[in-house]
């Protein structure tokens, strides 16, 4: 399961987020004109792959994305709320082993789970700090379906946005989505997601009809 569009209400700023961290690169003497077209996970992936090769440590650059990112995140999280009728879903899920895979930072959903009860919902999570590349890259998934014992044709991930579907099929797996997160329908519709809805209450039902 994805965290913020599909458990909770997408609240993370994200064209400030983006501004900022493209402030603090271009401090650093990395060209902007780099991520002209990059979004906030594409901008992180791309300076975890390159920070090397433009002449910093590893994690130099990494580490300060980390912080204005989980500055959005806090800033989000004080206005996070649960989706309609997620205590249930996550109920009748028990059935399955239920991993949580965001580009959420720790910090912040950590804050954000003892918020509103969601400690013990899931048999593990990982977080942006869990992971080399964030989702749309598969990395997340593939790190939740070994740490699970998995098998990708019994893995599903349920999410809200491109990213989410691009890194299921980066990961192999299917992908779920639901409606009214980070992107338009139509965009996500085009793509021909596994399964459709338009709210996390129809989940349960949704995976029994393709056999899940």
């Amino acid at each position: 399961l994805d965290f913020e569009g599909t458990l909770v209400n997408f609240q993370w700023n994200l064209e400030k987020a983006r501004e900022e961290v493209l402030n603090a690169l271009v401090e650093k003497g990395i060209s902007r004109e780099i991520f002209r077209t990059a979004n906030y996970a594409a901008i992180y992936n791309m300076v975890r792959e390159k920070s090397k090769a433009w002449g910093f440590d590893s994690n130099h650059l990494i580490s300060l994305i980390d912080q204005i990112y989980d500055f959005y995140d806090m800033d989000a999280a004080s206005r996070w709320k649960p989706v309609e009728g997620l205590y249930d879903v996550l109920e009748q899920l028990k059935v399955y082993k239920i991993a949580l895979v965001t580009n959420v930072g720790k910090k912040g959903l950590t804050k954000a789970l003892a918020q509103h009860g969601l400690e013990n919902s899931f048999d593990l999570i990982i977080t942006r700090n869990d992971t080399h590349f964030l989702k749309p890259a598969g990395d997340a998934l593939l790190q939740a379906i070994d740490r699970a014992g998995a098998i990708k044709e019994n893995t599903i991930h349920i999410g809200d946005s491109l990213a989410d579907l691009f890194a299921a099929r980066a990961a192999g797996i299917k992908c779920g989505i639901v409606l009214g997160g980070e992107h338009e329908p139509g965009i996500l519709l085009r793509e021909k997601p596994n399964i459709v809805m338009e709210q996390l209450t129809e989940l349960p039902s949704a995976l029994k009809k393709i056999n899940f």
